[in-house]
């Protein structure tokens, strides 16, 4: 039950930090602390993207991924409800409307792909000293994958943070950020299992 308790409280900060911010480098730094704090209890993922992709590649059961991604949506839900009571406004993902889905999917699914790929090379690394460089590495590349799709996609990359945030804005607001949930399920999962079948290839 641990690790999917840091799940819950990773992806609720992490999501947290979305809402509240719009500084890409804050993101970066906040995903590397995250992963300084949960590695060595649940890998760290915040993202079901990233847990499905180390499915792929044996590392967790499909149990297991069914588990972290169940926390990643409470923990994403928690904190869209906190954004909202906080800031009395809510929080969801849309995609920019001066871009079409083609070139939406493509992005998110290139830029999970990047950032998944991080993960699997940067974050298997045991060793103290070159764990923690190598966290530094992946909150950079989050933030650089956020500076890249932003005007294009969104560079969201997270499909908790999108399923969530949704119920949320439906709730209070009857919005419809729901409908873009297949284009923030779809691609970041297609990119991540595109990430780890390179790292199988590459690795094994």
């Amino acid at each position: 039950m641990r690790k999917y308790l840091i799940e819950v409280i990773g992806t609720m900060a992490l999501v947290l930090a979305f809402g509240l911010t719009t500084e890409p480098l804050a993101l970066g730094i906040a995903l590397s602390a995250l992963i300084y704090m949960g590695m060595y209890s649940s890998g760290a993922h915040f993202n079901p993207a990233v847990s499905f992709a180390y499915f792929l590649r044996r590392s967790i059961t499909f149990r297991m991924f069914l588990g972290y991604s169940a926390s990643q949506l409470l923990g994403a839900f928690a904190a869209a409800g906190i954004i909202l009571m906080v800031t009395h406004s809510v929080f969801f993902v849309e995609p920019p409307t001066t871009t079409n889905l083609y070139q939406q999917v493509s992005v998110e699914a290139f830029l999970t792909f990047l950032f998944v790929s991080a993960y699997l090379n940067l974050i298997n690394n045991q060793h103290e000293e070159t764990f923690r460089i190598n966290a530094l590495g992946v909150g950079l590349t989050l933030t650089a994958c956020i500076m890249i799709g932003a005007t294009i996609s969104g560079g969201y990359m997270n499909p908790a943070m999108s399923i969530s945030t949704s119920i949320i804005d439906f709730m209070a607001e009857r919005g419809k950020s729901f409908e873009s949930i297949p284009l923030f399920t779809v691609a970041p999962i297609t990119g991540a299992s595109l990430a780890a079948l390179l790292h199988w290839y590459t690795s094994d």
